[in-house]
């Protein structure tokens, strides 16, 4: 059965030292074949093609303009090739060096720090720097090998970030017994707008914004007597009768059933917040690196799904 010739991928490689060394003598010295094999493989291969893809004399040397288009294919490919070699290389060595990470406080935070020791047993020749804070850390500009985040994933500048999701976090509203005593209960989202709230954004008035069951949505401005990036702030306030807060699930699970905390317009939740593991590329990822990620997503998994009550006491300030 006839068809296209099946090459052996040596000779493109062979051609792309060829034509980049400038003749058969520098290619022979740069990769350590003999040029006679060189020039062997070569004309096979125009044979092959049925093509010219060099001109040669004694004397001279040039590329043809066929030539000169199959060059830019055959670089392409051998760049490429170069590039899965390395890759290869890079997922079978001994993870070793410096994994820097940046995650948010509490949980995470301790979950992780909790978890490093026997991480580093494993990996002797691993150290790792954990950078905590609120803040949107930026993995190019400040050097960040993975951030663990919680939050929506499309993000300015998160485009050429890799997402592993660990788990989707719903958000519900509570209070403290004492405070609806005194307060009163609100009836719909538009009341909460009298309440005193507890809040996470900086500016001085926020905007929640509720889901209800059947998929309506009603955006709620408030302004929040208690604002703070921390959810042992909120933890506190909301507990002491500070106000109405919105906070994560997980978080007030344990708060809700032991009493200390009620829910707030049960039939409403506010939007769910992707809780992720960011890295910049899988592609010639560091053997290091790519441990840490695979740790980290397992960690904290196992915290949502299976230690959700002692979320609470894991939070520190933030």
């Amino acid at each position: 059965m006839s068809g296209t010739p099946m090459h052996d991928f040596n000779d493109f490689r062979y051609f792309e030292a060829v034509v980049r060394n400038g003749g058969f003598n520098a290619a022979a010295k740069d990769i350590g074949v003999a040029k006679s094999t060189l020039s062997r493989r070569m004309l096979a291969l125009e044979q092959d093609l049925g093509v010219r893809l060099i001109e040669r004399s004694t004397h001279s040397f040039a590329v043809t303009p066929i030539g000169h288009e199959f060059y830019e294919k055959c670089r392409a490919a051998v760049a490429e090739l170069q590039s899965a070699e390395l890759l290869a290389t890079a997922m079978s060595a001994e993870p070793r060096g410096l994994v820097t990470v940046a995650t948010m406080p509490g949980a995470c935070a301790a979950t992780i720090g909790a978890s490093l020791p026997a991480f580093l047993d494993r990996y002797p020749k691993v150290r790792v720097r954990l950078l905590v804070g609120m803040r949107r850390f930026d993995l190019v500009e400040e050097h960040v090998d993975v951030a663990i985040r919680s939050g929506r994933l499309d993000q300015p500048g998160d485009g050429d970030l890799v997402v592993k999701r660990i788990a989707d976090i719903a958000s519900g509203l509570v209070a403290s017994p004492d405070y609806l005593a005194r307060a009163g209960r609100p009836q719909r989202p538009e009341d909460l707008a009298a309440y005193a709230t507890i809040a996470r954004e900086p500016g001085e008035s926020e905007t929640w914004r509720l889901i209800r069951g059947d998929g309506e949505v009603r955006s709620v401005r408030i302004e929040p007597r208690i604002i703070s990036p921390s959810l042992a702030v909120h933890a506190q306030a909301v507990r002491s009768g500070g106000g109405i807060a919105l906070l994560p699930e997980p978080f007030t699970a344990n708060m809700i059933r032991s009493g200390e905390l009620l829910r707030v317009l049960p039939d409403w939740a506010g939007e769910e917040s992707i809780l992720h593991v960011a890295f910049t590329s899988r592609r010639a990822m560091l053997p290091a690196v790519r441990v840490f990620v695979d740790f980290a997503h397992a960690q904290l998994r196992q915290l949502i799904r299976g230690k959700c009550d002692s979320i609470a006491n894991f939070v520190d300030a933030a």
